[in-house]
């Protein structure tokens, strides 16, 4: 199937017009006009992910955090970022990226967390269109917040999160926004969560969630890679015919010690 086939089925649920003006998605290296045979999914491109890439004979990753974020000036094949770019061009491996767009999308990122979660109800945070934007809102049955938390950590397997507000409330309204969401804390306050999921919560927007009273937690970035398996299933139902696999490479940086 062509590159450019896939591209179109893709935008057609992904458009690169929902992502903000300071994102870079779509292709970022290498060329979709050729026969794709392997697609890879994955949430970061690292250089366990390339490897992997190269052992499945993959012609295409979409990714979803960018490889090239702001603009280089150079491609220095003895920095890390470069030696990656080298590889995938000598290998014919091509890169696309779905970042904003792809958590904007009515069928992306948070609609998808917010499914696991089972959330009912759901509403939009932040609207960014008339009809789209970032992050959900939804209902659970009403639960106490240590057993909110228990089941948000074992839907997501996060062993470790970090917990602000007040740990005697109980939770009926739930809001997500995958990433880091702390810009939409106010509109979950808003919104009457009675905990908002996020990862990479700074220590200055933890303030801001205190003092607010909102109650949130930081289950980490890294809980994105999820989307993996329902992007496989929107893909092959949308008519793509060639093999797609999920990356096995754990990308998360971070380990508890």
């Amino acid at each position: 199937m062509n590159g450019i086939e896939i591209k179109n089925i893709f935008e057609s649920f992904y458009p690169r017009d929902l992502a903000y003006e300071w994102d870079n998605v779509g292709l970022q290296v290498g060329t979709l006009n050729k026969d794709v045979k392997m697609i890879l999914l994955t949430l970061d491109l690292t250089d366990g992910v390339v490897k992997e890439a190269l052992v499945n004979s993959v012609d295409l990753i979409i990714v979803h955090h960018p490889l090239i974020f702001s603009p280089i000036k150079s491609i220095n094949t003895d920095t890390y970022k470069g030696k990656l770019i080298e590889t995938l061009l000598k290998n014919d491996i091509t890169l696309y990226v779905a970042h904003t767009n792809f958590d904007i999308s009515n069928k992306g990122m948070n609609l998808i967390l917010a499914n696991m979660l089972n959330l009912k109800n759901q509403k939009i945070l932040d609207y960014t269109t008339e009809t789209e934007g970032l992050g959900r809102i939804g209902e659970i049955d009403e639960c106490s917040m240590k057993e909110a938390i228990k089941i948000v950590k074992e839907t997501f397997n996060v062993k470790n999160a970090r917990f602000i507000g007040n740990l005697n409330d109980n939770v009926k309204r739930v809001a997500i926004s995958g990433g880091s969401g702390s810009s939409n804390i106010y509109n979950a306050k808003k919104m009457k969560a009675d905990l908002y999921i996020t990862g990479d919560l700074s220590y200055h927007y933890a303030h801001d969630v205190l003092g607010i009273g909102l109650n949130a937690l930081d289950i980490g970035h890294n809980i994105e890679k999820f989307f993996v398996f329902e992007l496989k299933n929107i893909l092959k139902n949308a008519g793509v015919i060639s093999n797609i696999i999920i990356s096995k490479i754990d990308t998360d940086p971070y380990n508890f010690v």
